[in-house]
């Protein structure tokens, strides 16, 4: 079968979704680093991996909860580049089609997160205080009358089908909108876009529900006496500021490698900053509202959560999330020279991912150890582990195909823009 029948057929999209276009991209968008460059970062998931596994063969409790906090981060991005897909659709947004495609790949992780995802089903036991059985059981000395008024929801069947449903959903959403963009490369069809919008449009609105949901299933029943209600914008607000750091450390070393210089300018870097710089704010903003909302209603199972994370030297973590997180990133990027100034913003970049990894910590790690605050080395090679295999997936995907949607009826519009 011909290549021009080929993609005539409505199935070939669906059925070879990756299919490399790089070799039909335009000169100034094709791929041009080593093809085999996703192996660094593969080989150095994989030793961090290995390491942890040490960490699963002494200490399984401390394997799991580790492991948790790097998948965590890992979703957390892929959230994030979710999001920013589809809000740039449903906007018609024009300046950021240039870095689109760097979200949209990164989308693709879904999949993939569900598979690593597998070690933290098989950890339920440890990781979820809600899976012991005898605090259900009314005769039992364990049994928690609270919990057992949450059977209902939180119950081993019914949390995996609903995370089943959240990737499925996420998933999907994803490959439409992925699969589209990648299409439009070679077939400038003008329904593409009112099809990515449509997708868009329930991304967002289900999404957005889905994302608030998993946050409550997947973290917040860690610690099953604590609520919020906003817990799920939390999620997000980390979300959105992650992916705008991995737009711009990306967006960087594809032009420090001789890559989309021309094409990804200043003024586009000086947008993302002001996204980074926005999120950042927002982050600390509902994290605040959480904060005041339950030490206002000073009610005990609210309040727990932040004792926990305020006592046994938790308490400095707290504070490292506070000026780390907020105050100093709130004054290196509220001026226009620091979204400019490319060295200083990758490095504010890179401060803005640790601190979101440093957050999952904080939120995970005290279920764990409430009575003593510690930094294991296996909360480290598992980062290092998750994060290599999930970087060496998108530096693959990325690779097979032009890195800017070349035929996106708005690019000309980014190409020219300009940031005053």
């Amino acid at each position: 079968m011909s290549e021009t029948v080929k993609r005539n057929n409505p199935l070939f999209w669906l059925i070879d979704p990756m299919r490399s276009t790089a070799s039909q991209a335009d000169p100034a968008y094709r791929y041009s680093w080593s093809q085999m460059a996703w192996m660094l970062p593969l080989a150095i998931g994989i030793a961090g991996l290995v390491v942890s596994a040490v960490g699963w063969a002494t200490n399984p409790a401390q394997f799991y909860f580790s492991y948790l906090i790097g998948w965590a981060f890992c979703l957390s991005l892929t959230v994030g580049a979710y999001f920013f897909v589809i809000i740039q659709h449903l906007t018609k947004a024009r300046w950021s089609v240039v870095v689109r495609r760097i979200p949209e790949t990164l989308t693709w992780s879904f999949p993939l997160l569900a598979v690593l995802g597998i070690p933290i089903l098989l950890g339920m036991h440890d990781l979820y205080h809600w899976t012991h059985h005898d605090l259900f059981d009314p005769t039992s000395e364990h049994y928690d009358p609270i919990l057992a008024d949450k059977e209902g929801y939180l119950n081993t069947p019914f949390f995996l089908a609903r995370v089943a449903f959240y990737f499925i959903f996420w998933t999907f959403i994803s490959f439409k909108l992925y699969t589209l963009s990648v299409r439009q490369d070679n077939d400038p069809d003008p329904s593409i876009p009112k099809l990515q919008r449509k997708y868009s449009a329930i991304g967002l609105g289900i999404g957005a529900v889905v994302t608030s949901f998993a946050a409550f299933d997947i973290l917040m029943s860690l610690d099953p006496h604590w609520f919020s209600t906003i817990f799920g914008v939390y999620f997000f607000g980390g979300a959105f500021m992650s992916i705008m750091a991995v737009m711009i450390l990306v967006s960087l070393v594809l032009r420090n490698n001789g890559m989309l210089k021309k094409e990804i300018k200043v003024d586009h870097f000086q947008d993302l900053g002001k996204f980074l710089f926005a999120f950042t704010v927002f982050w600390a903003y509902i994290a605040f509202s959480q904060y005041m909302l339950i030490w206002y209603g000073n009610l005990p199972e609210e309040t727990i959560f932040f004792r926990h994370r305020l006592e046994h030297g938790w308490g400095t973590y707290s504070a490292i999330l506070l000026l780390g997180h907020f105050v100093f990133p709130f004054i290196m990027l509220i001026g226009r020279w620091g979204k400019r100034w490319l060295p200083f913003l990758g490095f504010m970049a890179i401060w803005m991912l640790g601190m979101q990894w440093f957050d999952m910590f904080w939120l995970i790690k005290p279920v764990m150890e409430a009575d003593h605050a510690a930094l294991s080395l296996y909360d480290i090679s598992a980062w290092f582990g998750l994060f290599g295999v999930f970087s060496a997936a998108f530096m693959y995907r990325l690779s097979r195909h032009a890195l800017v949607p070349q035929r996106d009826p708005r690019l000309h519009k980014s190409l020219s823009f300009t940031n005053s």
